[in-house]
């Protein structure tokens, strides 16, 4: 639908909505960590010209076999809300995210969770004509809950590298770097986490379709105790949205 001249930098309420579906099996696995499993959507809440106002939430589930071959033994909260604009061809993205983890069906004393207010930015490129996305972003706490979370700095990259519109190979790379003021519960230093992904994508208009092989370094892995794994993924991701 076309906007009418006279009317285009009108506001425009809900004007896109998303989904995205993952899970993946750990290599090696453990008692606890067998699967994992995000679901989530979120609503670009306004448009104003440029201007996106959005909320998005999914959670994301562990599940391992201590009881029963699929026992959730976490789950993860995440709610975020920002804007998103365009300067000089970057996506410009200031946010406020919020984590809540948690114990499913087992004993948790203490809150564990945090807020982080950052921006990000992200670039689309075509080196060669290949669809290529970078992208970092930088974000300080303003509540952390027994992690002792204070700066993150992500950096992040995918590029298609075989295949068409519709069909193609793929590599993608991420990684984190966190600053902590470790708890006398949680002792630990600052920290890197990072993940290197390379599998099939399929597109059709605004869905998107990825099947992946992935090799990771992350660390909280649990709640409590400090715990760090490096760990290969194997899984499968849907996206349904207009920015794909």
């Amino acid at each position: 639908m076309f906007a009418d001249p006279a009317t285009s930098g009108a506001a425009d309420f809900l004007p896109a909505v998303s989904l995205h579906l993952e899970a993946a099996r750990y290599v090696p696995v453990e008692t606890d960590l067998y699967w994992t499993t995000t679901i989530g959507g979120g609503a670009d809440l306004v448009g104003i010209g440029d201007f996106r106002g959005y909320i998005v939430g999914d959670v994301e589930t562990i599940i391992g076999n201590t009881r029963r071959a699929f026992d959730a033994s976490q789950a993860n909260y995440h709610l975020e809300f920002g804007g998103r604009f365009h300067v000089r061809g970057v996506t410009v993205n200031p946010f406020f995210h919020h984590v809540s983890r948690h114990l499913i069906d087992r004993e948790k004393e203490p809150a564990v969770d945090w807020n982080m207010l950052g921006v990000r930015g992200e670039a689309r490129l075509s080196p060669g004509g290949r669809r290529t996305r970078v992208g970092g972003s930088v974000g300080h706490t303003t509540l952390a809950s027994l992690v002792g979370y204070r700066w993150e700095l992500i950096g992040h990259g995918d590029i298609e590298v075989l295949g068409n519109e519709r069909t193609a190979g793929y590599l993608r790379a991420a990684a984190r770097f966190v600053t902590v003021d470790p708890e006398p519960e949680l002792p630990r230093d600052d920290f890197l986490d990072w993940i290197v992904e390379g599998g099939f994508r399929f597109r059709h208009e605004h869905r998107v379709f990825d099947a992946f092989a992935a090799y990771e370094r992350r660390n909280d892995v649990l709640l409590l105790v400090p715990s760090v794994r490096t760990r290969g993924l194997f899984g499968i991701r849907f996206r349904f949205g207009e920015d794909q």
